[in-house]
């Protein structure tokens, strides 16, 4: 006789699959006639332009060049929109080059939303589908509207999360994602590295080290220079003075003078508190669980992020909503994600100020809803994560 469990398995399951084609024909049918109309005034156009440059063995960190590639497809910019990334990043979106600007926006919002679903299902715990506003998460449409890479840093750190001991060679490659924005997972390298040499996981450090060095030297079989293109392309950005919607710019902006060390100050207290919690939780570390705490605390502390960075908070979320009571507080964060919703199609700018509460909002519904759904030693977990 078949358990319930089971039977409530191949039940879900059908639908689950339903809902997410369903899902993928409506966004790729809205969201792409966006893009196509408009792809040159979004995110995407700066990969796009990076990828052309670097294909032609021209500097793809040039902004005359990439400011001249984006107004030829249409943008209008008075100001080039570089692709920040490091060099190493430029093997996901050269292939964008090979295509023209509208139907490699096409593409790589398929690659977006495919690679999104397949994340969450990756941080699916237990039988039951994630909540409806996991899906409609307003980071994740942000993200894909914008054509922006931190869909990606979702998916290989979801990989890692769940594959990390059944396939760590394949999970230190997936690592290479999250590298694409390294600075978002602070928190998260030095536990990594910790956790690999106690357990003696050598494969999975071969396998985001040798990956690691292969995409590095990748783009120089086209710019032999781009590590020196790309520092100073940095340096002319002048990333210091430009306003950013998180955490640690508005600690800086309320410091008198508004000195840029003190954008730094979060990030150093969040390495404290992650040595603290690691080191009370080292003996029983669950890379689902307490991974997913401790990059969400990242996300909020980085010295420099963007309200669609805050995807990587899915993680968290998808843990509370995975026990039973944590479901009944998922309609909090259905209003607060609801409002962020709303800012977006209303097309408010995503450098504006109005996206500064969300990830507080996120952060402080995590804390009580986990609190809430009565989890095992939750309330001393959730003491150790909060408190330094």
């Amino acid at each position: 006789m078949q358990s319930r469990e089971v039977r409530q398995e191949k039940t879900t399951k059908p639908l689950q699959v339903a809902g997410a084609v369903a899902l993928l024909i409506v966004c790729l049918g809205l969201l792409s006639t966006v893009l196509s109309r408009n792809a040159a005034n979004r995110d995407f156009i700066s990969y796009w332009s990076s990828a052309k440059l670097l294909l032609a063995h021209q500097n793809p960190y040039a902004g005359q060049a990439v400011l001249q590639m984006e107004n030829a497809a249409g943008s209008g910019y008075r100001e080039p929109l570089l692709m920040r990334n490091p060099p190493w990043a430029l093997f996901v979106v050269a292939p964008l080059g090979f295509f023209s600007a509208s139907v490699a926006a096409f593409l790589w919002l398929l690659v977006l939303i495919v690679l999104a679903l397949l994340a969450i299902k990756c941080l699916r715990l237990g039988l039951k589908p994630p909540p409806l506003v996991v899906y409609l998460f307003a980071p994740i449409l942000g993200c894909a509207m914008a054509g922006q890479v931190s869909i990606l840093l979702l998916a290989g750190i979801a990989f890692f999360f769940k594959y990390h001991q059944e396939r760590p060679w394949l999970s230190g490659l997936a690592l290479l994602m999250p590298a694409m924005k390294p600075h978002l997972f602070l928190l998260l390298w030095p536990v990594i590295l910790i956790e690999c040499v106690r357990r003696r996981n050598w494969r999975l450090l071969a396998g985001f080290g040798i990956g690691l060095a292969a995409a590095a030297m990748f783009p120089m079989l086209f710019d032999a220079h781009i590590w020196a293109h790309y520092l100073a392309a940095i340096r002319a950005e002048h990333i210091e003075g430009q306003y950013l919607a998180n955490l640690s710019f508005l600690l800086r902006f309320m410091v008198p003078g508004h000195p840029v060390w003190v954008q730094g100050v979060p990030s150093m207290l969040g390495l404290a508190l992650c040595a603290r919690y690691y080191w009370r939780r080292r003996n029983q570390w669950n890379w689902r669980v307490d991974g997913a705490a401790l990059l969400l605390v990242s996300t909020m502390v980085s010295p420099y992020s963007w309200p669609f960075d805050q995807l990587l908070m899915i993680p968290a979320i998808m843990h509370v909503c995975s026990v039973r009571q944590g479901r009944r507080w998922a309609p909090g964060l259905a209003v607060v994600n609801g409002v962020a919703v709303l800012l977006l199609l209303m097309t408010v700018p995503l450098s504006s100020p109005m996206y500064a509460w969300s990830a507080t909002a996120c952060l402080i519904w995590y804390v009580w809803a986990r609190m809430k759904a009565g989890l095992a030693g939750v309330k001393e977990e959730t003491r150790q994560l909060v408190t330094v």
